[in-house]
């Protein structure tokens, strides 16, 4: 198996930790992890795709893990995330690039196909669709839906509340977040709370062992990575929704022009509250190939159907001649 190196690269003014794989001088696949995660979520892939002729990047993102975090939350807008990745890929001399995201890197990945579409030779997107830009800020949206019920999107808004309540034992709160939103886990009578007040209150406790994606050992580098940046970063993605919607609506530009695949699980609780943007993706898009939905998958899906997804991505970056 191709092995995977670690780095520490200088980009956009910042500090990151880049895991890579594969020939240096291969096409480039950049990988974006999401929440909460690090760039180990994507050990599945990347030998993978090393193996079929790439070289394959997968940082630690902003507020994640060994790379820098900022504690400003407006340090994290989306242009300022899409700035990064294209100073990765400058320190790795790669003028374009494949560009792969799940849950917040997939949202990131869309917005550095929208920004930079001269960069990116496609674009594949893990479990969030492509919703365009609304009409309201993201958080207006979210109270107008929920009222006074509990969203945890909505909860990281507060100050230090959610930090507090997360840091407090890392390593049950990933255990619980791993299991609940996975096929399985979501497949389960959800023993939620009316009067839920945190994360936790809605994110049922695992019964038995790690499954066989989530190994103790796996968890172990996800506990250290989080003990090292704390929560503040990663939930400072949250932080600033709205004022990426404000920097997105004066932009302008909404339609994304490289070719674009789209693969998540049935069972992701993304894809069962965002069933419009779904659907709406093919207008927003100019060469959407296809768009997957697997079965009996959660939201974990690089990681629970590593082999399929290793697949289709295989077959769609492959699949996509390189340019001058």
């Amino acid at each position: 198996m191709t092995p995977i190196k670690e780095q520490r690269v200088q980009a956009n003014g910042l500090d990151f930790l880049v895991r890579s794989a594969g020939d240096p001088s291969a096409p480039v696949v950049i990988m974006l992890h999401g929440f909460p995660e690090c760039g180990y979520s994507w050990r599945y892939q990347m030998p993978y795709l090393a193996d079929q002729g790439f070289h394959v990047l997968a940082p630690d993102l902003r507020g994640y893990g060994r790379s820098a975090a900022p504690k400003e939350a407006d340090a994290y807008r989306q242009d300022i995330l899409v700035s990064d990745v294209l100073a990765i890929l400058d320190a790795f001399g790669a003028p374009r690039a494949r560009v792969v995201g799940h849950d917040w890197g997939c949202a990131l990945a869309w917005q550095v196909a929208r920004q930079a579409p001269e960069r990116v030779l496609a674009v594949a997107g893990l479990s969030v669709p492509y919703p365009g830009i609304g009409p309201k800020p993201p958080t207006e949206q979210m109270r107008a839906a929920f009222g006074d019920r509990f969203f945890y999107q909505l909860y990281f808004q507060q100050p230090e509340v959610p930090e507090r309540e997360l840091e407090a034992d890392l390593r049950d709160f990933l255990r619980r977040m791993y299991h609940a939103l996975s096929g399985p886990g979501m497949k389960e009578k959800h023993r939620t709370h009316g009067n839920a007040t945190g994360l936790l209150d809605i994110l049922q406790r695992p019964q038995g062992p790690q499954p066989s994606w989530m190994t103790e050992a796996d968890l172990d580098v996800y506990v250290d990575s989080f003990e090292r940046s704390g929560m503040t970063g990663p939930i400072n993605w949250y932080r600033a929704m709205d004022l990426s919607w404000e920097q997105q609506r004066a932009d302008g530009r909404e339609r994304i022009h490289p070719p674009a695949f789209f693969l998540a699980g049935k069972e992701d609780p993304v894809i069962q509250f965002a069933g419009r943007a779904l659907k709406r993706m093919p207008e927003l898009m100019d060469n959407l190939t296809d768009i997957v939905l697997l079965d009996d998958v959660g939201h974990w899906i690089q990681m629970e159907a590593a082999d399929t997804v290793n697949d289709y991505l295989g077959r769609f970056l492959g699949g996509i001649e390189e340019t001058d």
